[in-house]
């Protein structure tokens, strides 16, 4: 079973699922998770297969995690949620909506795209999994702490910057290797766009130097009747690099359900 953290479980009517990035775990929701519990919602982020001892899992997929967070939200008796992905955690959502959308009650999709790898994109996964088994988790640390955060954490947020190192140093290769694994070889998800029918919020961090408000615009054209907002002064993820603008947009979305 997946690990996670959790706030107000026995709120079980107001769901909501909080899918964090690579490389990161359930530690990168905890202010979403107090701001949702503060405003009455049972709030889960559950940590993806090997990261903060959730069971590792060998070639998974992504539909693998779909699997297993459907069996998570059965034994604890939710039926229903709003799913929140942030960029890894956006591939999640749409395998989650493929197999289960019944399960869905909303989605909000953060720095995310629906488009799988293409093979050059591919062939970096792979060179990633070679550096990173032969060097260690500082190969990850390297390679992603200047690509997650926009510039002006990195100017002005230094807190930000060591707390994402210090949820990267906690994982280790081997299961950072079999993300990039399953990151390389996930479906396309762009013939899902259309089907999706539930409200859907969608979050682009002005300064994401690996998702630009372009491509979550692809997202947003290709879902009837979703929302989109720009979050000034973050990058890749707007949750921690500007969390008080990302949470009044995320319960915005919430109280209009």
């Amino acid at each position: 079973m997946l690990t996670y953290a959790a706030r107000n479980l026995d709120k079980r009517e107001k769901p909501v699922i909080l899918l964090h990035a690579f490389p990161l775990s359930a530690e990168m929701w905890l202010n979403q998770l107090d701001a949702l519990a503060d405003n009455g919602y049972a709030a889960l982020a559950p940590n993806a297969f090997g990261f903060n001892d959730s069971p590792p899992k060998q070639d998974w997929t992504f539909n693998d995690y779909a699997d297993a967070l459907r069996d998570l939200m059965r034994s604890l008796e939710i039926s229903q949620a709003t799913i929140v992905g942030i960029s890894m955690g956006g591939y999640k959502a749409f395998a989650f909506w493929k197999k289960y959308p019944e399960k869905v009650r909303s989605l909000v999709l953060c720095a995310t795209r629906a488009e799988a790898d293409s093979p050059e994109a591919r062939r970096a996964r792979y060179e990633f999994i070679d550096a990173v088994l032969k060097n260690g988790k500082e190969e990850a640390v390297a390679r992603m702490i200047p690509k997650l955060l926009g510039e002006t954490s990195h100017r002005s947020r230094p807190d930000i910057v060591k707390r994402v190192e210090s949820i990267i140093r906690q994982h280790s290769p081997a299961s950072i290797a079999e993300t990039l694994k399953a990151l390389a070889l996930r479906e396309d998800s762009t013939s899902l766009l259309a089907s999706i029918t539930v409200p859907t919020l969608v979050i682009a961090g002005a300064e994401d130097a690996l998702m630009s408000d372009a491509v979550m615009k692809v997202i947003h054209d290709g879902i009837p009747n979703s929302q989109m907002k720009i979050i000034d002064g973050a990058g890749h993820l707007p949750n921690l690099e500007q969390p008080d603008i990302f949470n009044l947009y995320l319960l915005e979305h919430l109280h209009k359900l």
